[in-house]
């Protein structure tokens, strides 16, 4: 009785055919899926192009712009994953270096994660003053010198630092460095500034109580032996001389920091230059000039808290490219310079 009751009910079972057209609507459902999320987007004669990523942009915005270059096959196919993953409001804001061919999810995962940020390499070199880094930056990323400049004395960033002075003068490490193209100058100045606390304080902090200087005299020192030499082996020695002249309670007499407080582009110094009043003008005050004078690399720090032992108290070019002449006192200087002079006329 039972069985019969079974056979004459049709809703107490599916039919294997009504089986079969699910399975088969879920695997073709399924196939849209995945071709919506994981097909290539159509290719390119170029292999990429840069987007741009604006702070305040919609993500119809960029699904616009990726349509206008070519880089998306269906807009609404691409709004419609974004919709579906949820990130909509999680797309970073930047330049891109986007390839083409490929599929929307990659896509979306590149603008959500950062990935494919367009990045360029930018060298400061060695001895290079607060306004070339400026100016060297902002010639190839997206922000004035002015810009650069104010925020390079931005008190917050003063105070990160552990920086004494009005600006990041000195206190930024030149090297070579990879910066996205949409940085701003904060961003610039975090990753110079980082770097050199880092050295400093692996390399040159523990020296501090050793030669009693202050982090800021040593950085000033360190930025006048920057400028002094070219020759590895030289900085040192030229540290013992300056070491030597403020034990002996004499002026630096060093002619970079005058050359600092000149404005226009790099002149041989006059006489009348050694009289311009300025705290920057060791041949008119004692000690070390109230910061650094340019941007010192690892080897001038170094070099500024282990000077060579020596009495050395002078020195001069040679004007040859072997460096310089060094003397025990003014007799012997005066010596070097004639011959300095005699070279040079030759």
């Amino acid at each position: 009785m039972q069985a019969k009751h079974e056979k004459n009910n049709p809703g107490s079972y599916i039919t294997p055919d009504y089986w079969l057209i699910i399975l088969s609507s879920f695997i073709l459902f399924l196939m849209f899926g995945l071709n919506l999320f994981f097909a290539e987007n159509a290719k390119n004669n170029e292999i990429s192009t840069l987007v741009k990523v604006h702070e305040k942009s919609t993500f119809k915005a960029l699904a616009d712009s990726l349509e206008k270059k070519h880089i998306i096959n269906r807009k609404y196919a691409f709004l419609f994953c974004g919709f579906v993953l949820g990130v909509e409001r999680k797309i970073k804001a930047g330049t891109y270096e986007v390839p083409y061919g490929l599929s929307n999810y990659n896509l979306l995962r590149m603008f959500v994660e950062g990935r494919g940020k367009s990045t360029l390499k930018i060298t400061f070199p060695e001895g290079i003053t607060l306004k070339q880094i400026a100016r060297i930056s902002s010639d190839s990323l997206n922000f004035t010198q002015e810009e650069f400049l104010m925020a390079a004395s931005n008190k917050e960033l003063l105070s990160k630092y552990d920086v004494p002075q009005s600006t990041l003068e000195g206190f930024l490490m030149p090297d070579t460095y990879e910066f996205f193209t949409d940085s701003t100058p904060e961003e610039v100045i975090n990753k110079m500034a980082s770097h050199f606390q880092k050295f400093y304080k692996e390399k040159i902090e523990l020296y501090e109580a050793k030669i009693k200087f202050t982090k800021n005299e040593i950085v000033t020192l360190a930025s006048i032996i920057e400028v002094e030499t070219n020759v590895e082996s030289e900085r040192s020695t030229i540290s013992g001389v300056y070491h030597n002249r403020l034990k002996k309670k004499m002026r630096l007499e060093a002619d970079p920091t005058v050359a600092y407080v000149i404005s226009g582009p790099p002149r041989r110094l006059l006489y009348k230059d050694l009289k311009i009043n300025s705290p920057y003008n060791t041949y008119l005050n004692p000690g070390l000039p109230p910061g650094p004078i340019n941007s010192p690399g690892r080897a001038s720090l170094l070099a500024a808290v282990n000077p060579e032992k020596h009495n050395f108290i002078y020195f001069v070019s040679t004007g040859k490219n072997d460096g310089h002449k060094f003397s025990k006192n003014y007799t012997e200087h005066q010596r070097a310079v004639r011959e300095y002079r005699k070279t040079v006329r030759r």
